[in-house]
């Protein structure tokens, strides 16, 4: 049963990174970005900058997040890997809140507010599911050493041949 979560859990952190490379593609494509549509304030009030270099960033931002994901699907059994899916994860959702709450260069909308609930679902699966389920025993720390004990051992058992 814990393998069936550690699995199922694997597979949401996937599609999380497929998520990312979605709005990489986006950002690439499409001329304007969620971010940056009213970067800079005028005393009358905001106006409205046609400049790709925020959508290209967001998107660079966002494969690099997917590959810090995908290794922590794969890897998940390492902490250090682990908090890099965390801070990668955190670093996601503080930047969607602060471009759409304190900058104010995107509205509150559909494209903030679901990358930010999935970041936060992800988010609390990365701190508790490892915790819960990796307690298990696990391969031992130097495989290397642990394949020379058991070649070793091999050695001893072998009847010595009479002549």
């Amino acid at each position: 049963m814990d393998q069936k979560i550690m699995y199922a859990f694997r597979g949401w952190i996937a599609f999380v990174a497929f998520m990312d490379i979605g709005v990489a593609i986006r950002s690439f494509i499409e001329s304007k970005c969620i971010f940056g549509e009213y970067s800079f304030r005028k005393t009358d009030g905001l106006v409205e900058q046609n400049d790709p270099t925020l959508p290209r960033v967001l998107g660079m931002y966002s494969i690099l997040k997917a590959i810090a994901l995908i290794h922590c699907t794969v890897f998940i059994h390492y902490l250090p890997i682990i908090s890099m899916g965390i801070c990668a994860i955190v670093s996601s959702i503080i930047m969607y809140l602060m471009e759409a709450l304190y900058f104010k260069s995107a509205a509150l909308n559909f494209y903030i507010v679901f990358p930010c609930v999935l970041n936060c679902l992800t988010l609390f699966g990365l701190i508790l599911v490892p915790k819960k389920f990796l307690n298990a025993p696990t391969v031992a720390e130097d495989e290397n050493a642990e394949l020379l004990k058991q070649v070793s051992a091999f050695k001893k058992r072998k009847p010595k041949k009479i002549s």
